[in-house]
């Protein structure tokens, strides 16, 4: 039997719910961040924010890359943009998307942008999330 070990940097302690949310911070410029409430969900392939989320960065959301999302009870249309995300102090890069409608009830964050830049470890027993950059 072989042992793994795994070092994290940080940690962060969630609620007991049925999803992870987590407080994330988003930028259009690198300089101005705005805290943004997430969904942390290991089956979405992309990040995929609220509209209300592009006008508070300024962007013109219809001026971002279009992509037809599919899901399972069906499809929505969101535009791709290129933004800073930070959490825990740690910072990067990433393509997410803005949904179209003005009433998408939620804020995930997926494999795509978030979960393929960081080094994580789930405890969820314990509602305890492990983070370290993944270049760490």
């Amino acid at each position: 039997m072989n042992n793994y070990t795994l070092a994290f940097l940080d940690r962060i302690v969630y609620p007991n719910s049925y999803d992870i949310t987590l407080s994330v911070f988003i930028s259009a410029d690198g300089q101005e961040f705005f805290p943004v409430d997430v969904k942390l969900d290991t089956g979405s392939v992309f990040c995929v924010f609220q509209r209300r989320n592009a006008a508070l960065l300024n962007l013109d959301l219809e001026a971002g890359t279009p992509q037809r999302i599919r899901t399972a009870t069906g499809s929505f249309l969101a535009y791709a943009h290129e933004i800073t995300l930070s959490i825990e102090g740690m910072e990067w890069q990433a393509t997410v998307l803005f949904a179209d409608d003005e009433y998408f009830p939620v804020n995930v964050v997926g494999r795509v942008g978030f979960l393929d830049r960081l080094r994580i470890g789930l405890v969820d027993y314990e509602q305890t999330l492990f983070l370290s950059a993944y270049d760490d």
